[in-house]
């Protein structure tokens, strides 16, 4: 059976969805209030006109946008008298049928609510969701930028290669020397690395050989005194631990180290060779085993590179004459589970040598995951395929297209690394006799190494892995929300369809201002150019004429009869004449000390109200939504956020889509009920799912029924053995 991808509840909701029946309207208390301002005797005639007007096709752009901008002259300025939009909110664009500023907040909720269309509803949400989750990413993040890594931080380079730089960043090189270890070291035992012991352990490990070293190195142990058992102890790593507590000491195990030591300074020649080959070693100039616990010798491309951690960043191994920096001791020691550590080790093989070893494995345990990796794999990761397992390259035969080849490049002029072979691709078909040096057959190549920050100067001067100044960008630029670490909320962007800033209170304040106005006869002449303004909006000949208005003495209209006159119709000519008069009306309103009071708190409100809707809106621009460009008749964004709703159960915090969406649905029908039901099971299917408890059978299959439909067997005791143990599922 294919597994289902809706529960009941999930088909419940689309269904309330799909018909439209999922989601509330806008809260009445907005309603109300924005009823009562557009009651009031001063706006109502105004709304008329302004619905007139832009219904038409009568009223030019120019009259439209003057009568939608209605608010004084000069700086006696009021636009609660004149319904608009205040002037300092430009992304805020007038609307009509609901006109005015208080149908922009209508329309504005209603768009958010998806004006009656869940698909328009579903577009919005999950561009928004999706926004919200990059852009709240990037704020919790940088939150913690200004400690990220503290005081282990050195440099990008080092962050960006998992500090392998930090031990070399002469890539080429280091990697060369790593990759031709072969299988030197055991990087889950780096503990012993660089140690007589670790090196019998390896051996025997690759060889598969068990409680005993391979035979040219048992026999050499041997001759320098230990005992079979000696050897037994060294290649099972016989030492007291926690899980081992009947192991040898530590001095016990050193003691048969030192011999093991000069044991292996006996291995040469074809033992020696067979060794070698058993590591699969390539380094070049080993004449006897214990060479390989000579960092010199092993790392004969880049020793002088290598470096150690210290409390002030990364120090030198060695110093520039090629000999062990005395000066690191005390500081790998720091590192080191005991403080002696290097001095231990300085018993065993010469100590120059053994501090370098363990700054050695102290580097390379900073490594993070490295007893994950392999030493072959580090070596792939820093280097790639390393030329010495290419072909080298000869003038002596033809070569297809895209091979590559290992050219010898003692001064390093391609490799960088003196003595590591260069790396070139055949651009074509490649005729015998063609030098390397031809650029229309071979190209330097490079294989998949790691990479440096290499003249990206302002990364690498960097102190702290984020800069300071990304750090105040994001906290001035992105993270403005009200959300936890000012992260942006459903609320901070689509706030006004459950009125979340109160703009019923706010909108109440201007009516109760304007109504002041009104009831103290302040607003009398402004309501006649309204008048005025509606009756020739609304007239029937608005198009040709005539349209008359009477005269309005108290503002000092003559009055006069409009006729259409090209490019103009009639009743735009009439209002083209009123607006001046209207806003002269409103000045003069603000100018009247008595009404000023009411002016100032009513444009408050209003502008309360437009610094909201404007921060909504740059929020949604952001995220590449514009409610009032969305696709009608859409059903395919109702799917999807059906099937998104679990998902959402992830975060119910305030103001989080889960808790926004609870908000929103109509808790009277089904399809709303639904909708918060499938929240809460998701919910719990989290809670289940990480008690490892199974809810698989709440899904409905969705698999084809078979002819005649489901048949299930009639007894009881068989009806159950046939249904899920958890009976929530709709076979």
């Amino acid at each position: 059976m294919a597994k289902s991808i809706l529960t009941p509840l999930q088909l419940s909701a689309g269904s309330g969805f799909l018909a439209n029946t999922a989601l509330k309207s806008l809260p009445s208390a907005l309603t109300t209030a924005i009823a009562a301002f557009d009651a009031l005797t001063v706006i109502s005639p105004l709304n008329a006109a302004l619905n007139a007007a832009g219904s038409g096709t009568w009223c030019s752009a120019a009259t439209l946008l003057s009568l939608q901008s209605l608010g004084g002259s000069g700086g006696n300025l009021c636009y609660p008298l004149g319904n608009s939009i205040p002037p300092s909110y430009s992304t805020l664009t007038p609307v009509t049928n609901p006109s005015g500023f208080s149908g922009l907040i209508t329309q504005t909720g209603n768009a958010y609510l998806g004006s009656g269309e869940s698909g328009k509803f579903a577009q919005g949400f999950l561009a928004i969701n999706g926004y919200l989750n990059t852009v709240n990413a990037f704020i919790t993040t940088n939150v913690n930028a200004d400690n990220y890594l503290g005081p282990t931080f050195s440099n990008m380079d080092a962050l960006t290669s998992a500090d392998i730089s930090n031990i070399s960043p002469v890539y080429s090189a280091f990697g060369t020397d790593i990759i031709n270890q072969g299988d030197l070291v055991d990087t889950k035992n780096l503990d012993l690395y660089g140690t007589p012991a670790g090196l019998i352990q390896q051996l025997s490990a690759v060889s598969g050989v068990r409680d005993q070293a391979i035979p040219a190195v048992q026999s050499a142990l041997i001759s320098v005194g230990l005992t079979p058992d000696d050897i037994r102890n060294l290649v099972n790593d016989n030492r007291a631990k926690l899980y081992n507590p009947n192991g040898l000491t530590p001095n016990e195990f050193d003691r048969l180290q030192k011999y093991a030591y000069d044991g292996l300074t006996l291995i040469t020649g074809d033992d020696l060779t067979q060794a070698l080959s058993l590591l699969n070693v390539t380094t070049p100039n080993i004449t006897s085993l214990e060479q390989l616990l000579d960092p010199v010798k092993v790392f004969p491309l880049s020793y002088n590179t290598l470096k150690t951690p210290s409390p002030d960043g990364p120090v030198f191994i060695f110093d520039p004459n090629g000999n062990v920096n005395s000066d690191i001791a005390p500081i790998v020691n720091s590192y080191l589970p005991t403080s002696t550590g290097c001095d231990e080790l300085g018993k065993i093989i010469p100590p120059a040598d053994a501090v370098a070893n363990k700054a050695l494995q102290v580097s390379f345990q900073n490594i993070p995951g490295i007893t994950n990796s392999s030493w072959p794999d580090l070596g792939q990761a820093i280097y790639g395929s390393v030329p010495p397992e290419l072909p080298a390259w000869t003038p002596d035969q033809p070569y297809l297209p895209n091979t590559f080849v290992a050219v010898p490049d003692p001064t390093g002029a391609v490799s960088g690394t003196p003595g590591v072979p260069a790396t070139y691709q055949s651009q074509q078909d490649v005729p015998t006799g063609i030098d390397i040096s031809n650029t229309s057959y071979w190209q330097p190549a490079s294989l998949g190494n790691l990479v440096t920050m290499d003249t990206l100067t302002l990364v690498q001067a960097q102190t702290a892995a984020v800069d300071p100044s990304v750090t105040s960008y994001y906290d001035n630029s992105v993270a403005t929300g009200t959300g936890p670490y000012n992260t942006i909320t459903f609320y901070d962007v689509l706030g006004t369809a459950i009125d979340y800033n109160n703009f019923a209170t706010t909108l109440g304040t201007a009516t109760t201002a304007l109504q002041a106005i009104i009831t103290a006869g302040g607003a009398a002449d402004l309501i006649s150019v309204y008048t005025a303004m509606k009756n020739a909006a609304e007239n029937a000949n608005a198009v040709n004429g005539p349209v008359v208005v009477p005269p309005i003495p108290a503002v000092g209209y003559a009055g006069a009869t409009y006729n259409k006159a090209f490019p103009y119709f009639a009743a735009d000519l009439a209002l083209q004449a009123l607006i001046p008069y209207a806003n002269t009306a409103i000045a003069a309103i603000v100018a009247n000390a008595s009404y000023t009071a009411y002016c100032t708190t009513a444009s408050t409100a209003f502008n309360t109200i437009a610094a909201t809707l404007t921060t909504e809106r740059g929020y949604q621009t952001a995220a590449g939504v514009d409610y009032f460009q969305l696709l009608a008749g859409e059903k395919a964004s109702v799917y999807a956020l059906i099937q998104t709703l679990p998902s959402l159960a992830e975060n119910a915090t305030s103001g989080s889509a889960y808790d926004f969406l609870t908000q929103i649905t109509d808790l009277t029908t089904l399809g709303g009920q639904s909708t918060v039901g499938t929240l809460r099971q998701a919910t719990n299917s989290n809670r289940l799912r990480a008690a490892r408890l199974s809810e698989d059978a709440t899904q409905i299959p969705q698999d084809s029924v078979p002819a005649g439909g489901f048949v299930f067997p009639t007894p009881k005791a068989a009806l159950y053995d046939n249904y899920p143990k958890n009976r929530n599922e709709i076979p």
